[in-house]
């Protein structure tokens, strides 16, 4: 064989290994009873917030809320960041994190509000 075929192959097999690496850390769409029953795996859920139960900033980088994930299933989370701006002004809210069995509670990485349009016709 020769040098630029060895090369080649070698650029094939890192490009292979950086792509299993990405999907090996992916989350999944789910919600928290699939959550739950895969503890160790990421998952994105849908839900809406909780309004009856008010949010909680214990700390500086802490928010503690209730959500209800699509199925109805309602669960608290831990977010580990600060309050985003109109968070109980949003519809939906689209986490992702980790749930944690011992705590009973999903452990949110990430955020994300889907706020009502200020566009929309006021009724």
């Amino acid at each position: 064989m020769r040098k630029v075929e060895i090369v080649m192959i070698v650029v094939v097999a890192i490009a292979i290994a950086v792509i299993f690496s990405y999907t090996a850390n992916a989350s999944t769409y789910g919600n928290f009873s699939e959550a739950f029953t895969n503890s160790g795996k990421t998952f994105t859920v849908v839900g809406e917030l909780n309004k009856e139960i008010p949010v909680q900033s214990p700390q500086a980088n802490l928010v503690i809320f209730n959500m209800v994930d699509k199925e109805g299933k309602e669960c608290q989370v831990y977010l580990n960041q600060t309050v985003p701006e109109h968070f109980d002004r949003s519809d939906n809210v689209v986490i992702t994190g980790k749930a944690d069995a011992h705590k009973n509670a999903f452990m949110a990485t990430d955020v994300q509000l889907k706020c009502p349009s200020k566009y929309n016709d006021e009724l």
